[in-house]
């Protein structure tokens, strides 16, 4: 016969989002069921920002070892042991979800195998080992998304992948096209570029990271390239040319009003991502959607009382940490606190390639369509002493300022360790700070983060540079 339990709150999904909400949850006195079909941590911690990062790392310790003569320091030959860092990848992952288990072991959140669906408001139904019906005052979604394929060009786990394949391969491809200039194919291109994998980038509009400033885009291209990387911009890809081999593929590419073919061992297919809004029962519950996402308001509340909704599941920029934000948004809501409302302007934004590119706020191209009057700067780390030591002088930091007001609307950052260095800037977006106030904040020197502060005096005029 069938469980039937009832709790507070019931989370379908343990990504990010749904576990943040299931734990601040407990916080404030609920008693929460967390429903996985999978593992607790998601995409994320599974098959995302972990062992990325993790890989992405490993790449970086390679170049730096390799450029180590430059410094004096003297090392023999130096080479990439593929399978120990896939091993390296799954024990950082490892690790983290063996504490994540048990962070929610102690904040008595009950984790519940299987596939969670909506039967009603206030209503779910498990399917797994144990199935069972749970009835609860709230129901949050947060069942995150996957990677979109693109049409005509049916990825096969063998030659056309999506970044859940090329996270688990055991071998190193020969070469790689990317499909796809956002972040994930970014990054992707900077950690076989490292490791020796010739790599062809090829992107339908007219810069990489296209939703990003466009100096961001420009700069990192410059760099990709430098590192013997093909870019293909305001390039189409025809899937139905394509053409698949024992031990290759070809896909024909319309760039430059010229038809070319692009040759290589995989292909990495990153156009974006969908979310996994199918068979959740959200029309037996009276959930909307929009353009494809969970529809909520600024409580994370979907159309229909007592069921919220976060994550990816809901759009905007799919970022783990913007998840996390949002959960606990969505669990204050329900206990009665009435948090504020997400600004997702003041949300960072970092891409991990080889340098970092990092943002927060609004890029110049967006202030101008606001109609603002702005004020750009940027300083390059050429100049910047630290980065001079550490021979990374590629980039620079750029804030973009309200002309009239001084205040700051978004800060750009190319170069190294950028995506540790935004987050000062996304402290002053959060603080309403201007460039005078950002700028006159005083930082250690030699540092990185000078940088940061130089743009920012040359925005406020008070620069010795000027």
């Amino acid at each position: 016969m069938m469980q039937e339990r009832e709790y507070d709150l019931v989370v379908l999904g343990g990504g990010t989002g749904g576990y943040t909400a299931a734990i601040r949850a407990t916080q404030l006195g609920m008693r929460v069921a967390l429903v996985e079909q999978e593992k607790v941590g998601g995409v994320c911690l599974h098959k995302g920002c972990i062992p990325t990062k993790a890989l992405l790392e490993a790449a970086e310790v390679l170049a730096r070892t390799r450029e180590a003569a430059r410094f004096g320091v003297e090392v023999g030959e130096v080479g990439l042991d593929f399978g120990r860092l896939q091993e390296s990848k799954r024990a950082a992952v490892a690790a983290l979800y063996d504490s994540l288990q048990r962070l929610l072991q102690r904040h008595k959140v009950e984790v519940i195998a299987g596939r969670g669906r909506l039967l009603s408001p206030g209503q779910v139904a498990v399917e797994g080992p144990e199935p069972a019906r749970l009835r609860a005052r709230f129901v949050l979604l947060a069942t995150g998304s996957r990677p979109r394929e693109l049409p005509g060009l049916p990825v096969d786990g063998r030659r056309v992948l999506t970044s859940d394949h090329l996270l688990e391969m055991e071998a190193l491809p020969s070469s790689l096209a990317i499909v796809g200039a956002g972040a994930v194919g970014v990054e992707f291109a900077s950690f076989f570029l490292d490791v020796g994998v010739p790599v062809t980038v090829i992107e339908l509009l007219p810069r990489l990271l296209p939703t990003e400033d466009e100096e961001l885009g420009r700069g990192l291209e410059k760099v990709l390239v430098s590192r013997g990387a093909t870019v293909l911009t305001s390039a189409r890809v025809l899937p139905e040319k394509a053409r698949l081999y024992d031990d290759h593929i070809e896909l024909s590419v319309e760039h430059d009003g010229q038809e070319k073919v692009v040759r290589a061992s995989h292909v990495l297919v990153a156009i974006g991502r969908r979310a996994n809004v199918e068979d959740l029962g959200l029309e037996d519950a009276g959930v909307q959607l929009a353009d494809g996402f969970v529809r909520v308001d600024g409580q994370m509340q979907t159309d229909q009382p007592g069921i919220y909704a976060v994550g990816d599941l809901v759009g905007g920029p799919l970022l783990a940490h913007k998840a996390a934000a949002e959960g606990a948004i969505a669990a204050e809501a329900m206990a009665g606190r009435s948090p504020r409302p997400l600004d997702y302007a003041r949300v960072p934004r970092v891409v991990y390639t080889r340098p970092h590119a990092a943002a927060v706020g609004l890029s110049e191209e967006e202030a101008r369509r606001d109609g603002r009057r702005v004020r750009a700067q940027r300083f390059s780390f050429r100049y910047n002493a630290m980065a001079l030591i550490r021979q990374e002088t590629e980039g620079a930091a750029k804030v973009v300022v309200d002309a009239e007001t001084g205040d700051l609307l978004g800060v750009h950052i190319l170069g190294p360790q950028a995506g540790e260095l935004i987050g000062e800037a996304a402290l002053a977006r959060y603080l309403e700070a201007s460039a005078w106030e950002l700028g006159s904040n005083v930082h250690p020197h030699p540092s990185l983060s000078e940088a940061l502060m130089d743009a920012a005096q040359l925005a406020a005029r008070i620069s010795i540079y000027l």
